[in-house]
């Protein structure tokens, strides 16, 4: 139940507009009081939404007011002549409305930090990052949410050990473009340790709407101090520019550093800020040295990452990365301290 400093008033007598606003309230769980137009009660509501019925404006109304109504009615004259701040014509302004009524409850605030994280190649080794930068930050206690942006790349629930978990998943959310309150996340996603995930089931779609990330990396970036996007390589570029920061990982191998240079490519065309973390091997003699790939590509290097065959077992048994002073742990203590100073 949203409390009295959340409340939407709605002003009218007309049952299909009635109708019509609770049911954009109830499909994003906001509570709406419907009050007649000559009576009181609206006067602690952060939003105040006026059916064409009404004739007089409330008094002393000085919180947001929409018009609702429809284009033959003269809304817009009506609108004018009532003093309402904007005008919802129903049903095409249905979207503009369910997101007004959103911001209303829950203003819009500084955007968290966002992270996201690329491979350069199959393999490379960018969804183990992910995860242990994120659980990292949750365990320095920053409030912190980690998506899963590829729909083919396993489940990052299965890299944390934490398949198991009840909560929201990416094919619950397919049917909610702009209608996403960022405390949805904040309250329906499983938590691992304290890491909110937003991750993928076994049986649902196997793709990503574009409309349906951008609402959900809207509200995210809204609800949660950092954000950490698990990028498949070929996701569309504006994914890519909405995240403050971009790591590319790659392995120290010549055909693996080949691919991340053409990634690399079409990221520095739409983001500033793209650094590369090169994964070594365990055998040195195999590995590439890491500032060379670095210059070969042409990113600034982050850091070189270890490869960890405990981690990897550990992962294939469920059990997910491994905690306390590892070498990953330690890597994305630095991780953080770039992107979150």
């Amino acid at each position: 139940m949203e409390t009295t400093e959340h409340r939407i008033a709605l002003l009218t007598r007309i049952p299909s507009l009635i109708d019509h606003c609770a049911a954009l309230a109830d499909g994003i769980g906001i509570t709406l009081d419907v009050i007649a137009p000559d009576s009181g009660g609206w006067q602690n509501a952060v939003l105040v939404l006026l059916g064409e019925d009404v004739a007089e404006p409330p008094q002393a109304l000085g919180v947001a007011t929409v018009l609702v109504g429809t284009a033959e009615s003269g809304v817009w004259a009506h609108a004018a002549r009532l003093g309402a701040d904007h005008v919802a014509v129903l049903p095409d302004a249905s979207e503009w409305l369910t997101q007004r009524m959103i911001t209303a409850v829950e203003p819009p605030g500084t955007p968290g930090t966002t992270l996201g994280v690329v491979a350069g190649s199959g393999g490379a080794g960018a969804s183990v990052l992910a995860c242990a930068t994120a659980r990292q930050a949750a365990a320095e206690g920053m409030n912190v949410v980690l998506l899963d942006a590829d729909s083919l790349g396993g489940g990052l629930d299965l890299v944390l050990g934490c398949e198991d978990l009840e909560g929201l998943r990416w094919p619950a959310l397919t049917e909610s473009r702009g209608r996403l309150r960022p405390s949805l996340l904040t309250e329906a996603l499983p938590r691992h340790e304290g890491l909110a995930v937003l991750s993928w089931d076994r049986e649902g779609r196997v793709d990503l709407d574009s409309e349906v990330f951008d609402q959900v990396l809207a509200a995210a970036q809204q609800a949660f101090d950092l954000v950490v996007v698990d990028l498949p390589r070929h996701a569309p570029v504006e994914w890519a520019r909405a995240c403050h920061h971009l790591l590319l990982v790659t392995p120290a191998r010549v055909r693996a550093a080949v691919a991340a240079a053409r990634v690399a490519k079409r990221l520095v065309t739409v983001h500033p800020d793209v650094k590369l973390v090169v994964r070594e091997s365990g055998k040195a003699a195999s590995s590439l040295d890491p500032a060379l790939v670095a210059q070969t590509i042409g990113l600034d290097l982050l850091g070189a990452l270890r490869d960890d065959p405990r981690l990897t077992a550990a992962v294939d048994r469920g059990e997910g990365i491994p905690g306390g002073r590892t070498h990953i742990g330690r890597f994305t203590t630095a991780v953080l301290d770039e992107v979150c100073p």
